[in-house]
């Protein structure tokens, strides 16, 4: 199996202190993901009190979760994790902690060293709206989509850095967070060709280098708030679609939006062509009804009337 390398190492050596690792919550199973605020404690946050809408997850039973686990159990350190890689066997961690996707993994640098790669996906609105876009620039309009989003994911990290910092300040004073960089990769294999994009860091690896060594806080905790899920990003403009939305069209992402429910839509899914979708709406082509919304009849005699049918998604120009 090839060994990956890579070239540049621009965060390597970032944040080399020893972080706690965060621990999983209970998930309410029964409700819908959407409608369930749920909030993952970060390593500033351990030990914080649960606020009004939450239950008592700290007397929940199996509350620990080390995501790392799966890696120390196998690679006692990431020196260990780095010999592994140089004879040819992948190491990485992909997971979650109710929030955007993360993957740690050890690659090898061109002198042959290992580092440890922290990246961390695109989530939520913006990752509906980079995948709307794709499919708006189709084959030939890739290499400018590439160009752009990453320009935008390079503006987006320099606005929301100091807000993850400033979380992680309140406990460590003289903590700086890692610059991160954005990337993308190739597609993922089951899915219509659209690339995966995130940003990331590297941390380099010596003797005595530990799992918590490789994870810096802040790009852990920009999980949450990229997620949207639990209303760490209600405080923050850049994160608001409409902004989200203007910044990605700025850089030439072909970003659109509905006039009626805001949702990224495209008229260019495989699936659907020449209907405006979005992936955030279970409803496949339906939008909500634009105010005022039809009436519905009363009483009613059956559960169906013509307002079921709702209204296709409208894109709205960008200046609105």
């Amino acid at each position: 199996m090839p060994t990956d390398k890579i070239e540049d190492l621009p965060g390597a050596g970032n944040d080399r202190r020893p972080q706690a690792m965060p621990k999983k919550r209970k998930k309410n199973r029964k409700a819908p993901r959407q409608n369930s605020p749920r909030r993952s404690t970060s390593p500033h946050q351990a030990g914080s009190q649960p606020t009004d809408w939450e239950p008592d997850w700290e007397s929940l039973p199996d509350e620990d979760f080390a995501p790392l686990s799966a890696l120390a159990d196998r690679y006692p350190t990431p020196a260990d994790a780095g010999k592994a890689v140089q004879a040819g066997e992948p190491v990485e961690w992909i997971g979650d902690v109710e929030g955007a996707k993360m993957r740690h993994r050890v690659l090898l640098a061109d002198s042959g060293e290992a580092v440890v790669e922290q990246a961390v996906f695109l989530d939520g609105t913006l990752e509906q709206m980079v995948l709307c876009a794709a499919h708006q620039a189709g084959e030939h309009g890739r290499n400018q989509l590439h160009t752009g989003v990453l320009a935008a994911l390079d503006a987006l990290h320099t606005v929301i850095r100091p807000n993850v910092e400033a979380g992680v300040r309140k406990v460590r004073p003289d903590y700086t967070a890692a610059v991160l960089e954005s990337f993308h990769e190739a597609p993922e294999p089951n899915g219509p060709g659209t690339p995966v994009f995130g940003w990331r860091t590297f941390h380099s690896v010596g003797p005595d280098t530990t799992w918590d060594d490789t994870t810096d806080t802040a790009t852990w905790n920009s999980s949450t708030l990229m997620s949207g899920l639990v209303g760490d990003s209600d405080d923050v403009p850049e994160l608001q679609p409409h902004q989200l939305a203007r910044l990605l069209h700025d850089h030439g992402v072909p970003v659109i939006l509905c006039a009626n429910c805001g949702d990224p839509i495209t008229d260019r899914h495989p699936r659907w062509s020449g209907v405006w979708v979005s992936p955030s709406n279970d409803s496949g082509p339906l939008c909500e009804a634009p105010v005022p919304a039809l009436q519905r009849p009363a009483p009613r005699l059956g559960w169906l009337t013509d307002a079921e049918f709702c209204y296709p998604h409208q894109p709205a120009p960008m200046g609105d």
